[in-house]
């Protein structure tokens, strides 16, 4: 099999390697790009279509560097990575934290992924509905003192009592995402 050429929309180490573990399940030969994309949502996007948006934005990001940098046109993905707040029915806050994965390759066919879901505690939910520029990373990381957690072991580390890391769940979001291009006889209109 040809090397593929992926590029992850973001220059989070924790986002990075959930990336390089998902598509290194399926892939043997992949070379991994980086760059800072922008997601054009807000810092700490709420609803559903908002964190969609924001991966997507980051994949197409990564793409087009793939396509202006590389002299591929086949066999390369741009990947995104976005979490966010979504409303939710029956929670104990109204919201859930998601994490999702975009991938897009050079026909601009797009796949998306979703790890586990999770609540925050109220309060975390009520500082960032107050102050719509707030990330949680940032509330949680000054609650567990350790401010750069959201680029490690992340707040749902922090609130499982280390039983699940984010790292686990970005993985999750980039092999559900992964599905299609996996299976593309089961997903025909990738091909």
């Amino acid at each position: 099999m040809r090397k593929i050429k992926i590029c992850v929309g973001s220059l989070n180490p924790t986002k990075i390697n959930a990336v390089e573990i998902g598509f290194g399940k399926y892939f043997k030969k992949i070379e991994v790009f980086k760059i800072k994309g922008n997601s054009k949502v807000s810092n700490q996007p709420i609803g559903m279509e908002k964190i969609l948006k924001g991966a997507i934005n980051r994949a197409k990001a990564a793409l087009d560097y793939l396509l202006n940098e590389t002299n591929e046109k086949s066999n390369i993905f741009g990947i995104g990575i976005e979490a966010g707040l979504v409303p939710v029915p029956h929670t104990r806050t109204g919201y859930m934290d998601f994490q999702f994965c975009a991938i897009i390759d050079e026909k601009r066919k797009i796949s998306l992924g979703s790890g586990i879901a999770f609540e925050y505690p109220q309060f975390v939910i009520n500082r960032i509905l107050e102050k719509n520029d707030l990330e949680i990373g940032q509330i949680i990381g000054e609650l567990a003192g350790n401010l750069n957690l959201k680029n490690e072991l992340g707040a749902i580390s922090f609130l499982s009592k280390n039983r699940i890391k984010r790292p686990e769940i970005l993985t999750q979001a980039v092999i559900c995402a992964l599905l299609p291009w996996i299976n593309k006889k089961l997903y025909k209109e990738l091909n």
